[in-house]
């Protein structure tokens, strides 16, 4: 089975969301989440990105599915009809994420698969066997936010970071944790 990566931003209480919404704005990080779960070596392969239900509604239709990668919704009770995008080989439905993970290590045109989104899929795949690097945006402020990230297994290790940056009045740095 392929491995897979998480990748996400946090602020310094290890908190992600304040109130179904990312608690700042920092273009930046919305361009470095793109250009990783984007990019590719092969370029006959994509990127696929797991989410949530949650995370596909909160993203504005107009950018639904996120381009150059294959979406892969999670989901018990999503209907067809509640996707807002036709199935097809760029958008998937899958009940769990063991099925899901299944399905794109089976697929020759897979070759990254990152996790995205909301708290409970992160902390759902922290400690799963395949989970191999975690992506951190870590914003160097307490927003007071209201979901939490459980934080990193202590199996990880961080194997690369940038300085720290400020963007908005708001510091932060991009982290690479590894097993």
């Amino acid at each position: 089975m392929k491995k897979f990566s998480i990748i996400l931003a946090i602020d310094e209480k290890n908190w992600l969301w304040k109130w179904g919404d990312l608690a700042w704005k920092i273009p930046w990080d919305m361009k470095y989440f793109r250009e990783t779960t984007s990019k590719i070596d092969d370029l006959a392969k994509y990127n696929a990105v797991v989410m949530w239900r949650k995370t596909w509604e909160s993203i504005p239709s107009k950018f639904r599915p996120l381009p150059d990668r294959i979406n892969c919704i999670l989901s018990r009770t999503l209907k067809y009809e509640d996707m807002h995008s036709k199935i097809d080989n760029f958008v998937l439905h899958f009940k769990d994420f063991d099925n899901c993970l299944t399905e794109l290590s089976e697929r020759e045109n897979v070759e990254n698969i990152f996790v995205i989104g909301w708290a409970n899929i992160y902390n759902q795949v922290l400690n799963h066997p395949n989970l191999e690097k975690i992506y951190i945006t870590k914003v160097l402020w307490n927003f007071n936010c209201d979901v939490f990230f459980d934080w990193v297994p202590s199996d990880f290790h961080i194997k690369s970071y940038t300085d720290e940056e400020e963007e908005n009045g708001v510091k932060y740095r991009f982290e690479v944790w590894g097993r």
